[in-house]
């Protein structure tokens, strides 16, 4: 049976233990900076990819644009458990500029369903990340259906699982403001530089969270590679750029802890994580779920909403 990791217990403990690391919690408002400076890079090389040729365009994609968009969606990570500025309001503003690249509204709607994560893990109706039951049958523990699930993940991630969580989105100022300020990228792209900049904006960021090692986290987060608890860290060059994403043991620990600081807290606290699960590559990730038979799309834990351990399927 997959094993339960109950992060308000170990929070407790962790705090009561190393009391110094209450010292960490807080915003991190240079995560501001580096979030601006990713988006204006992105338009950057949506402008060179605008004069390349398309394998060049999409070599650029796979080598840089993938993982400036996923710093980007890192930055929107913080700001949705309010770790750059300390007012809601800076923070959604911020996700809401630094997403413009993405030509997709989804900083407003990412806010609600990963919120809801932390909050629900793991639990079927509430979590978005958690596959739905004809999910599992049909893609079971087939190689290639289970690639052809991760060239999709983009599409199940963002706009299938959504579909089925029970606290819905609200349409209010922030997700109109959303809708309209990503249109309104759409369309200075469009004609400043054409459709080879589109190209190169739209395939970053489907990459970013799709077949590629900017996405794999998705993966290694909660895929219980080794029957576990659905919850590993990953300690890989990837975190350089994803504001320490890796550390995802953590941040579920301690979610009121930037990014950039949940290094110090493996320093502080190293016997709380020495024993877990951890992944040093994320393109052995995505290899190892393609091709590891043992390895499924209900490989994590998933509960009823009581909180128990659910039927796999």
């Amino acid at each position: 049976m997959i094993q339960d990791v109950n992060h308000r217990a170990r929070r407790a403990e962790i705090l009561r233990t190393m009391p110094e690391i209450r010292a960490l919690f807080g915003p991190h408002p240079g995560v501001a900076a580096f979030g601006v400076a990713m988006m204006v890079l992105q338009f950057g090389l949506a402008f060179v990819a605008a004069r390349l040729l398309w394998w060049e365009n999409l070599l650029l994609v796979l080598c840089v644009g993938a993982f400036v968009a996923h710093a980007i969606n890192c930055v929107v990570h913080e700001c949705t458990h309010g770790l750059v500025f300390r007012t809601p309001k800076a923070n959604k503003a911020l996700a809401l500029m630094v997403t413009l690249p993405s030509l997709v509204p989804s900083a407003v709607a990412f806010r609600h369903y990963h919120l809801l994560h932390h909050s629900f893990f793991g639990v079927r109706g509430m979590d978005s990340d958690v596959p739905t039951r004809w999910e599992v049958r049909v893609v079971g523990r087939s190689r290639f259906r289970k690639l052809m699930w991760l060239l999709l993940l983009p599409i199940s991630y963002s706009v299938l699982h959504p579909l089925f969580v029970k606290r819905r989105l609200p349409v209010d100022g922030w997700l109109v403001a959303n809708i309209a300020t990503i249109a309104l990228a759409w369309a200075a792209v469009l004609w400043a530089a054409g459709w080879p900049a589109v190209g190169y904006l739209v395939a970053s960021t489907y990459f970013s969270v799709g077949p590629h090692i900017a996405g794999a986290h998705i993966l290694q987060e909660h895929i219980a590679f080794d029957g576990g608890s659905g919850m590993a860290s990953y300690y890989g060059p990837v975190n350089l750029i994803s504001i320490n994403l890796g550390y995802h043991l953590e941040h579920h620990d301690l979610p009121g802890i930037a990014g950039w600081r949940l290094a110090e807290v493996q320093k502080l606290a190293p016997q709380f994580y020495s024993g877990h699960v951890r992944h040093e590559s994320r393109a052995f990730g995505l290899w190892q779920f393609v091709t590891n038979p043992a390895v499924g799309l209900d490989s994590r834990p998933i509960r009823d909403t009581d909180g128990s351990i659910a039927s796999r399927v």
